[in-house]
């Protein structure tokens, strides 16, 4: 069971899966505050990825980082040859998608209302 996190732990760990996102070669982060637009979760982490094997990667890999945080690894919906995986951290939600994908689904324009979460890659 995921544990629950207040609105700035869940930023918190958005940022922190963001990072990590960075160090496995993930581009074009973004982090969309939508709080206020969903009641299920507070924050998106929006990443691409450059091929199917990186996106499965990337999500066993945040799914460890989110482990050490939260004591759950929540869960992953999308297999080992899709283009698209959402990882499921109860108040943070990543969606890791290749190229072809994020620019199909469209997520940055569905979400354009939402508040985008100042964030530096370098840092």
């Amino acid at each position: 069971m995921t544990e629950f996190l207040d609105h700035d732990s869940a930023r918190a760990l958005a940022t922190k899966l963001a990072h990590e996102a960075v160090d496995l070669k993930g581009t074009d982060i973004r982090i969309l505050d939508v709080a206020d637009l969903l009641y299920i979760t507070d924050y998106f982490v929006i990443v691409t990825t450059h091929s199917q094997r990186q996106t499965r990667a990337m999500a066993d890999a945040l799914k460890v980082v989110a482990k050490s945080v939260m004591g759950s690894k929540g869960q992953a919906e999308g297999d080992a040859h899709s283009s698209w995986v959402l990882c499921d951290f109860g108040a943070v939600v990543v969606q890791i998608l290749t190229e072809e994908a994020r620019e199909f689904y469209g997520l940055d324009d569905l979400w354009a209302d939402a508040e985008e979460v100042e964030f530096d890659p370098a840092a």
